[in-house]
């Protein structure tokens, strides 16, 4: 049981409030004006106080006139060591200036005490005198300690006087807490100023929270992937109020606090009822991406602009945002922001502007060269003047690329000058461009999305409880920091409405010329933005719903384009042929077309041929089928009513005499008209909506995009044809990968799927950033493997199939791992080499496939959406910059939401919660907003640097700090592995010559050294490196790193360390089997070790050991269980001793790197077909050989099993009927005995 705390002397229990004190120094004082008391939990704070400490001075005047024993007046040593800090300072007469002496210099605190370098404790204490109150001492220890200015210097007591608690209160009110002097509590003293004061302070500190309590509560209520039910809550606050923890609010108070935070800070969840009737909430891009700019942690990121230099490893590089997009589609305006004097001077396209030199230009767009703002212009001629006119004349064949710091003069300057007017054979632009009027000198920028949308279960555990998720992304931002959670925003989620009509409330934003207001805390002014999206990822069926398209299933099973038809047609040799690259690209207006005619006939209750146009189109639109249904069901009541039944229908047609054409007539002119008022109906639909039509919007004559089909046909920035990327996790990993592993292992036995355990657990994984494999769980649940495991196969896999696999497989697998290691890149510096490279080896992919199963490319649409990425890449980016890993990871968090939400209105319930965890994330990063005032504020010092300063938040909140290792930094080994000696003896042996010539040098062993790109590199890490700074790469492994072990700075120990690298020399010629570069041992002995400095390593790379070649061999070894060596055996590689390796081209970490430093006749991809359109044309014959017997097949097994489910379902229900039979039979007997037991006996 911990200890009681001691009461101070000097007070008492205030008698009529039991969480009061009272202050007889106070109260005692001369100039006392009654009794003073505050809150228990403010000693601190008043001891701390002004008046407080007026009055100890008062009370210390008089009690310096009392008689103190010389016996204790020098007893306590502390004292003594105060009074000596006090005449330190007051007394120049008693201690010269120049021998004044800082005695806290050898201070060491330990554990809130403090120690002499001796190690003998340092008491605080007034001492002891029983002739009088304590209080009396404790009065002069509070006047000296108030003028001793060394403590604000000295290290150990922190800086005085900044508001800190835990600088001064942590360490030095610590120690004089156990005097009984201070309380380690915050003060609210209602009699003071210095309460209010206090309080004040906290409440700024602790801003918008109002107290750390609150703060750290609503901190742990928003943790992503550590989320707490209401429950959890309340039990945490409940025991910290058993703790006595100050300040604790109670569980409502708290939900209050969030619920007026969230609404200060704008996060807005809004309520919307779809066409279709579906009611959900949604959290608005606008609003999450407002928070963007007011984010200090974030808005230096944002890029604004697009780039037209250097590699392409961003979107905003790539040719859909620098060549595609539309001029009045990217950030209109700029200014010199690092210009004070001219920040308010906005330049605007299509606005004649003047350069320094004079010379006149029209700004087309801003561009960003090499991180310098630029713009692309036509020249301007000046003509002529006429009167107060100036005629200028702009000439269109001329386009320039200019700094836009050269502009000097924007059109509004110019304007005031004279009258601007074009020749009439210039392009009609108006100026001042119109945004002007609506930005009002605020700037004006565009952002571009990417949203995201896919079905998610709402529950942990298996049972599957569907949801429809929407999360975007801000792809303004790099990807380095799109790929981390913190940028994940949660939009919205419906259990019954579908992403086709979440994008509808979602498009509320996409709305052309709707600008959202913002705060740029960079500019720190606001600003203006709109927001378009960019790129629809998603897995395949999600894409196809996008694209308002049938799905893989179908004939036409693209998306993107019209490849396919019946089976018959693609077995024909350019029906083949044409599967194996892109084809016809499909369009928007050509599917609304379609999508019309089907509601037209769906009118006419025509479902023969509204099958047959979507067998024949691929076109098949969500929410235009919950229309067409409604037609087809109203339409046939309808025609039943008016043609069919003799009661109801026409009298026409119950006429005998009217027969033949003439019926005909009669019959086709009601299904006309049926038809029309049907349509008329329709678009009317839903009244709600279409009463919100202007009486003159021509929209109310026709189908309406987001009521009647899918908006995404009908929303700028997108075509959803071409913009539904291929997504590498779905269609790669989830697809050709899955079907290669399927292939390979579905014929192997517990042998070989032994062996290949066994071999996989020999595998190097340095330099693949990947966990250790588990080989067993690999082959065990070898069906039901995920992402990561594919990933992983791809990688290693072909070094271990040699007699596992047929030869074909085998091919496959290699090009499986090439393309994979290619769509991997991050970075393309030569996209016209790279497609070329992507396009060979994705046809060496296809047609080994043809090889293998013809068939396959038929059945399976993820190998022909490969073909796409040729045309996706060179649009969009490299293919990682639009994979949905880390959206597939973010619904973890929102799982965990569902599962503690209130299941009565999810989607409200988990968007508010979210909101919530947004406005968290904004406040805490140090984000700005608006309070109930309009004024724009952001949160206390404690709380804004709370993130910044705890990696422990950072890490739960997502978020990774750009601080890297500088390159050439070491780590030493912990202490018990650093193995200290002298050159010879850490050498072994090696004759390399110490650096330095220093034979009285010790040399330690290091942990790691960060290369040039960032690689953490270890003992036994393969690197390219050079020898010198001028040398050549070469190739080799670490052995050791070392560094002098001297008692020296980081820097000092950085510039001190070597790094021993074995030399391997790589091979002009590619290794036949697994067609990679080898690695050898240098020939030269002398050459085979040398010295690295840690600065000239590159980077890593991963290389495995050629087994096949060396022989290594299989062995028994004892068997793990829970790290006990059990009696079981299991199989183990044992290497040869030969050092002959494989650089491991399939290795997707560094993949640009290798091919950047290699020769291209060891990189470059040879294609697996000479004449690709004789081997399909080949292929395409044998599918029309067993194509319709294996069609025949397949139909005569279906009709078998429906007969025999039709079989199975007679039986069931004469099963049933002759329960039913035996239960009546049974009844009636009990029925029987019941009135016999009630019959008269004596009857």
């Amino acid at each position: 049981m911990p200890a009681a705390r001691r009461r101070t002397e000097g007070f008492e229990d205030c008698p009529n409030d039991e969480k009061r004190l009272i202050c007889r120094i106070c109260s005692d004082a001369p100039v006392s004006r009654g009794v003073v008391s505050f809150l228990r939990t403010s000693k601190a704070s008043h001891l701390r106080s002004e008046k407080h400490q007026k009055a100890v001075a008062d009370v210390a005047a008089e009690a310096s006139m009392l008689q103190i024993p010389d016996s204790l007046r020098f007893k306590p040593a502390k004292l003594s060591f105060i009074d000596s800090l006090h005449l330190a300072e007051s007394s120049q007469a008693r201690v010269p200036r120049s021998v004044q002496i800082d005695p806290f210099q050898d201070v060491v605190q330990f554990d809130d005490g403090f120690f002499t370098p001796d190690g003998s404790p340092m008491v605080f204490s007034a001492g002891v005198d029983p002739e009088n109150s304590r209080h009396t001492n404790e009065v002069k220890i509070w006047e000296q300690i108030n003028r001793v200015a060394l403590l604000q210097d000295h290290s150990i007591f922190g800086e005085v006087g900044d508001g800190d608690p835990d600088s001064v209160d942590g360490a030095f009110s610590a120690a004089l807490s156990r005097m009984g002097i201070q309380d380690e509590s915050d003060e609210e003293d209602n009699n003071f100023d210095f309460a209010g004061e206090c309080a004040e302070r906290e409440e700024a500190d602790w801003f918008p929270h109002g107290s750390r309590t609150m703060f750290m509560l609503d901190l742990l209520d928003n943790l992503p992937r550590l989320r707490l039910s209401d429950d959890h809550l309340k039990a945490i606050i409940w025991v910290m109020r058993e703790c006595k923890t100050p300040g604790v609010p109670t569980f409502s108070a708290l939900r209050k606090k969030q619920a007026v935070m969230t609404r200060e800070v704008d996060v807005e969840t809004r309520h919307h009822t779809s066409s279709l009737g579906n009611h959900f909430y949604m959290n608005h891009p606008s609003k999450l991406l407002a928070l963007d700019w007011a984010n200090p942690l974030v808005r230096p990121f944002i890029h604004i602009y697009p780039e037209v230099s250097g590699p392409v490893e961003e979107f905003w590089q790539a040719a859909k945002w620098t060549a595609e997009i539309d001029l009045d589609q990217l950030s209109p305006m700029w200014a010199d922001w690092d210009d004070v004097s001219r920040r308010h001077k906005h330049f605007y396209i299509k606005e004649l502007a003047q350069e320094a030199n004079g010379s006149y230009v029209l700004p087309m767009r801003w561009v960003t060269v090499a991180g310098v703002v630029h713009a692309d212009v036509h020249n301007v001629k000046f003509v002529r003047r006429e009167a107060e006119n100036a005629i200028f004349d702009i000439d269109t064949t001329t386009h320039r690329r200019i700094p836009a710091k050269l502009l000097q003069s924007n059109y509004l300057e110019l304007d005031k000058s004279f009258a601007i007017k074009f020749t009439s054979y210039s392009p009609s632009y108006q100026m001042p461009n119109p945004l002007r009027q609506k930005a009002r000198g605020r700037p004006m920028f565009r952002l571009r999305i990417m949203p995201w949308s896919d079905d998610v279960s709402g529950n942990v555990s298996k049972q599957y409880n569907a949801h429809t998720n929407m999360y975007v992304t801000n792809l303004n931002l790099p990807h380095k920091k799109l790929a981390q959670e913190y940028f994940v925003r949660f939009s919205s989620t419906s259990p019954h409405a579908s992403s086709s009509e979440q994008f509808v409330a979602l498009g509320d934003d996409f709305i052309p010329g709707v600008w959202h207001d913002a705060y740029d805390c960079q500019l720190e002014q606001e600003i203006l933005f709109e927001v378009m999206p960019h790129v629809l990822p998603a897995d395949n069926p999600q894409q196809s719903e996008n694209s308002s398209h049938i799905g893989m299933a179908g004939n036409f099973g693209c998306r993107h384009d019209l490849v396919g038809g019946t089976t018959e047609q693609r077995e024909r040799d350019e029906g083949y042929h044409a599967l194996y690259s892109p084809g016809i690209p499909r369009d928007r207006e050509g599917t609304i077309q379609t999508i019309r005619w089907q509601f037209w006939a769906a009118c006419g209750g025509n479902k023969k041929d509204l099958d047959a146009s979507y067998s024949q189109s691929g076109v098949k639109d969500k929410i235009a089928q919950f229309w067409i249904q409604k037609l087809m069901d109203i339409g046939r009541e309808r025609r039943n009513t008016e043609l069919t039944d003799p009661k109801t229908r026409d009298s026409r047609l119950n006429n005998p005499a009217v027969k033949g054409d003439a019926k005909a007539s009669i019959r086709l002119e009601i299904i006309r008209r049926i038809q029309q008022e049907l349509w008329d109906w329709v678009i009317t639909q839903p009244p709600e909506s279409y009463s919100l039509l202007d009486r003159t919007d021509p929209a109310r004559l026709d189908l309406r995009p987001g009521v009647h089909y899918n908006i995404l046909l009908n929303t700028q920035g997108v075509d959803p044809h071409r913009d539904t990327t291929t997504e590498i996790l779905h269609t790669f990993l989830l697809g050709n990968d899955k079907y290669v592993w399927h292939d390979t292992t579905k014929q192997w036995d517990d042998k070989k799927e032994n062996i290949f355990a066994a071999r996989l657990a020999a595998a190097s994984i340095a330099g693949l950033s990947i966990p250790v494999p588990r080989p067993r769980y690999l082959v065990q649940y070898k069906n039901s493997l995920i992402g990561k495991h594919f990933k992983m196969l791809q990688q290693l896999g072909i070094f271990y199939m040699h007699d596992l696999c047929t030869p074909l497989l085998f091919e496959l697998w290699k090009a499986t791992g090439e393309l994979g290691a290619l769509l991997w890149f991050p970075q393309i510096k030569n996209m016209e080499q790279y497609m070329a490279d992507i396009k060979t080896l994705i046809a060496n992919l296809l047609d080994i496939w043809g090889q293998i199963d013809p068939r396959r490319i038929l059945v399976k649409g993820k190998l022909h959406i490969l073909a796409h990425l040729v045309d996706e890449i060179p649009r969009f980016g490299p293919a990682i910059l639009y994979a949905t890993e880390i959206f597939e990871c973010w619904n973890a968090v929102f799982r965990l939401c569902s599962v503690f939400s209130n299941h009565l209105a999810p989607s409200r319930d988990i968007a508010v919660t979210l909101a919530d965890m947004e406005r968290f994330k904004h406040v805490v990063s140090g984000g700005w907003w608006k309070n109930a005032d309009g004024k724009l504020v952001q949160g206390g010092h404690r709380v804004r640097t709370f993130l910044t300063s705890n990696a422990e938040l950072q890490r739960r909140l997502g978020w990774a700090s750009e601080a890297a290792a500088e390159t050439g930094t070491v780590k030493l080994h912990s202490v018990a592995k650093q193995a200290p000696g002298s050159w010879s003896s850490t050498m072994n042996g090696l004759s390399l010559l110490e650096p330095g010539m220093q034979d009285s040098t010790v040399w330690v062993r290091c942990k790691h050294v960060v290369a040039q790109s960032g690689d953490i590199c270890k003992d036994g890490g393969w690197v390219f490196f050079k020898k010198t700074e001028d040398s050549d790469p070469s190739a080799g492994r670490i052995e050791k790193i070392l560094t002098r072990n001297d008692k020296q700075t980081a820097a000092a120990r950085n510039n001190s360390a070597v790094v021993v690298v074995k030399v391997f020399t790589i091979a002009d010629i590619r290794d036949s089997r697994l067609n990679m570069p080898i690695l050898v041992p240098s020939i030269d002995e002398n050459e085979r070790h040398c010295l690295v400095q840690p600065k000239e390593i590159m980077f890593q790379f991963n290389a495995q050991h050629d087994c096949v070649t060396c022989g290594c061999s299989t062995v028994s070894v004892p068997l793990l269980q829970e790290r006990i060596v059990t009696e079981r055996m299991e199989l183990q590689i044992k290497h040869s001793e030969q050092e002959h390796f494989i650089l491991n081209m399939h290795a997707l970490h560094n993949a640009h790197l290798i091919r950047e430093v290699l020769p291209r006749n060891l990189s470059a991809p040879i294609p697996y077909l000479s004449d690709r359109v004789a081997t399909h044309s080949r292929l395409a014959a044998q599918l029309r050989e067993t194509g319709p017997a294996k069609r025949a097949e397949t139909r005569a097994k279906t009709q078998a099993t429906r007969a025999r489910n039709k079989q199975d379902k007679a039986a069931q229900i004469l099963a049933q009927a002759r329960r039913q039979e035996q239960e009546r039979d049974h009844s009636g007997s009990e029925d029987e005995r019941g009135e016999n037991e009630f019959e008269d006996p004596i009857r």
